[in-house]
C-alpha cells in the first residue's frame, strides 16, 4: 500500500506552506470584501439603489466566482494546482487594481466580474493542497487556519480600506489593495510545491460532468452543502451589509464602522474558527458526527446573538475617550464567535469524504454552492428587502438583515441531517 501523500513533506514545510496559502487567503478575501465598506461612497458616487449594490457586491461576483470554480478545479487537478492558483491570483490581483478606473456603475460591475473569474481559481486548489499537505487528524485545524484568512481580510479591507478611503478617496483602495497580490503569486509559483499523487485509474479519470455526479453522490455531500449554502446567504448579507448598518442606524463614520466591524471579525471569527476546528478534531475521532454536529450547534447559537445585535436600541452606547461604542457591537462580536463555527468542519468533512484525486473539484462544487446562494444571494437579498422596507426608512436595512436570519435556521437543520451520513461513509473509508 502506497505512503500517504502527507508524509512527501517534513513538518516545517507544511506549516510554511499553510502561512503563505493563507496570506493568499486574505487577499483574495481583501480584494473581494473591500467593497463592503466602500458601499456608501460609490454608491453616492454612481447615483445607485440598495439593490444595485447587492448586486455589484452579490450576484454579479459571485456567478462568475461560483460557476467557472468547477472547471478551474477540474484544470487544477490534472495539470497543477499551485500553478491554478498563481494564475487566478495574478488575473484577480489586476482587476482589482483596475476597478479604481471606472468611471461608471456598469464598468465598475465588469471589472467586479473580472475580480470574481480570477478569484474562482484560488480557494479550491489551496484547500485541496493543505488535505494532501496534512494528515487526516490535522486537516480540520489547517483548514480552520486556511479560514482564518477571511477574518484578517474583513480587517484590512474594512478598516484598512476605510482609512484609505477617507484619506485618498475610494479609488486609491483599489490600486493599494491589488497590485500587492501579483508579486505574492511570483512566491506561490516559485516555492510552493505540487506534492506527488498516484495516477487516476481509467475509470476515475471520466469526465467533468461525470466527476460532478459522483461528488454529489457522496453520502452527506448533498445536506452538508445546503447546511453550507444556507448559512451562507445570511453571513454574506450580514456582512456586506453590517457597514451600512452601523452608519445609517448608528451614527457611525465610515472610519468607525470599518474599524470595530474589523476588529470583531479578527478575534470573534479567528477565535470560533480555530475554537471549532480544535473540538472538532478532538471530539471527530470519538465520534464522527461531531464533524458536522459542531457546525449546527454553533450557528443555532448565533441565531439570538445575531438578532440581538441588530435590534438593540441605537442609542445605549459606551464613551471610549471621544469615540461612541454601541453597545450591540458586544452581541455582534459573540455572533461572530459562533457563527464561525460551521467552516473548518465543513471544509475538512468533504475532503475527508472524497478521493485524493477529486479533492479540488469536491472544494470546488462546495463553495459553488456556498457562493452561488451565499455571495450570490445574500446582498441581493438584503439589498432588495431594504428597497421593499424603504418606508422604514434608515430602519430598513435593520430589518432586512433580520428577515434574512430565517436562512441560518435551515442551515442548522442541514448540518444535523449531514451528521450520521457522513459519519457512516467515513467510517468505511480509510486514513488517505
Amino acid at each position: 500500500m502506497p505512503s500517504p501523500i502527507h508524509t512527501q513533506f517534513t513538518r516545517g514545510y507544511r506549516w510554511y506552506a499553510l502561512f503563505i496559502l493563507t496570506l493568499g487567503y486574505i487577499f483574495n478575501f481583501v480584494d473581494r470584501q473591500v467593497m463592503t465598506i466602500l458601499l456608501e461612497p460609490i454608491k453616492a458616487e454612481f447615483g445607485a439603489t440598495d439593490t444595485q449594490m447587492g448586486l455589484l457586491t452579490g450576484l454579479a461576483f459571485a456567478l462568475f466566482y461560483a460557476t467557472l470554480g468547477v472547471p478551474m478545479a477540474r484544470l487544477a487537478d490534472r495539470w497543477s494546482r499551485r500553478n491554478v492558483l498563481a494564475l487566478s491570483m495574478t488575473v484577480w490581483s489586476a482587476m482589482t487594481a483596475l476597478c479604481a478606473t471606472a468611471t461608471s456603475f456598469g464598468q465598475l460591475a465588469l471589472y467586479r466580474i473580472a475580480v470574481g473569474v480570477g478569484e474562482a481559481g484560488g480557494t479550491p486548489p489551496s484547500q485541496s493542497l493543505l488535505a494532501d499537505y496534512f494528515p487526516p487528524e490535522q486537516r480540520s485545524l489547517a483548514q480552520g487556519v486556511l479560514a482564518s484568512g477571511t477574518n484578517i481580510g474583513v480587517l484590512v479591507g474594512l478598516f484598512g480600506g476605510a482609512l484609505l478611503a477617507e484619506a485618498f478617496g475610494w479609488r486609491s483602495v483599489f490600486w493599494i489593495f491589488g497590485i500587492p497580490g501579483v508579486l505574492l503569486a511570483v512566491l506561490i509559483r516559485t516555492t510552493i510545491r505540487e506534492p506527488h499523487r498516484e495516477p487516476m485509474l481509467e475509470v476515475e479519470d471520466g469526465s467533468l460532468w461525470e466527476a460532478i455526479r459522483r461528488i454529489a453522490a457522496l453520502p452527506a455531500f448533498p445536506a452538508i452543502a445546503l447546511g453550507v449554502g444556507m448559512t451562507a446567504v445570511s453571513g454574506y448579507g450580514l456582512g456586506v451589509w453590517s457597514p451600512s448598518f452601523m452608519i445609517r442606524v448608528h451614527g457611525l463614520t465610515l472610519l468607525d464602522a470599518g474599524l470595530y466591524l474589523g476588529l470583531i471579525g479578527v478575534f470573534g471569527g479567528i477565535l470560533g474558527t480555530l475554537l471549532s476546528a480544535v473540538l472538532v478534531d478532538r471530539f471527530a475521532q470519538q465520534d464522527a458526527r461531531w464533524q458536522l454536529r459542531l457546525p449546527m450547534i454553533g450557528v443555532v447559537i448565533s441565531i439570538p446573538t445575531q438578532a440581538l445585535f441588530l435590534l438593540w436600541p441605537a442609542e445605549q452606547v459606551w464613551m471610549l475617550g471621544d469615540k461612541v461604542f454601541p453597545v450591540a457591537l458586544v452581541f455582534m462580536f459573540f455572533s461572530a464567535i459562533f457563527a464561525s463555527f460551521w467552516i473548518a468542519p465543513s471544509y475538512a468533512a468533504v475532503q475527508n469524504l472524497v478521493p485524493a484525486h477529486w479533492r479540488t473539484q469536491a472544494a470546488a462544487l462546495l463553495l459553488f454552492i456556498l457562493n452561488l446562494l451565499g455571495m450570490g444571494l445574500g446582498p441581493l437579498a438584503v439589498g432588495w428587502l431594504s428597497d421593499v422596507y424603504a418606508d422604514l426608512g434608515v430602519q430598513s436595512i435593520r430589518y432586512a438583515l433580520l428577515s434574512s436570519l430565517v436562512f441560518c435556521a435551515l442551515g442548522a437543520v442541514a448540518f444535523a441531517r449531514a451528521s450520521t451520513p457522513y459519519a457512516g461513509a467515513v467510517s468505511h473509508t480509510s486514513s488517505r
